[in-house]
């Protein structure tokens, strides 16, 4: 596995940052067989969603419904970029009258996401995972990792952490299914939102679409 660590320009949509943009073409190449679900404004997905019905995307559905619109190992690449923090996720659904704490504790990293991008994936196809975690699909999905890029953004900034993996042949359909760990309330979110604003405020918050 390849490990390494380089500078890159914060940027608020994740793929306007230049290590981030070449780590993700290096594997996509011209899109073609490959899914974003939160698509923001810069992807180069083929088939691409994102909620803001204003984004350049197709598809405008929970991720979950998007995801579920494929058949089962039929995708060559995905990319999951959601938003990184709590309060953003809280923020990036409210903003469309959808209460995202009914559907999954978002807390536990959209495992219900993760669980259908390991469904629809081909044995041998790539999963492109951006956040301030270095988990991925891991192996209880039947995934191994590739290479890990840390992109450093300088001063008290979060790094973006890219994790690039395969899924394994012979991997069960099933095997990322995942035990939900219940659901994340309102007022955990409230709560969560006041400490995390500060802390986004003093370190730039980069790479959230």
């Amino acid at each position: 596995m390849i490990i390494s660590r380089v500078w890159g320009l914060v940027d608020k949509s994740t793929f306007k940052c230049k290590p981030i943009r070449d780590f993700v073409l290096r594997y996509m190449g011209d899109g073609t067989g490959w899914l974003d679900p939160f698509a923001g404004e810069s992807s180069w997905a083929e088939e691409r969603n994102d909620l803001n019905p204003e984004r350049p995307a197709q598809y405008h559905l929970d991720a979950v419904d998007f995801l579920k619109l494929f058949a089962t190992q039929t995708i060559r690449g995905v990319i999951f970029d959601p938003p990184y923090s709590l309060h953003e996720v809280s923020r990036h659904y409210k903003d469309f009258g959808i209460e995202h704490w009914t559907k999954q504790d978002p807390t536990g990293g959209f495992f219900h996401v993760r669980d259908e991008i390991a469904r629809i994936l081909k044995p041998g196809g790539i999963a492109l995972s951006f956040g301030w975690s270095s988990g991925g699909m891991g192996k209880v999905r039947g995934f191994e990792q590739v290479e890990i890029l840390l992109v450093n953004h300088g001063g008290a900034r979060y790094d973006t952490i890219c994790v690039a993996e395969r899924k394994l042949e012979g991997t069960s359909d099933n095997s990322g299914l995942q035990t939900p760990r219940g659901p994340t309330t309102e007022a955990d979110i409230s709560v969560d939102a006041a400490s995390e604003d500060a802390a986004d405020a003093d370190r730039g918050c980069p790479c959230i679409q």
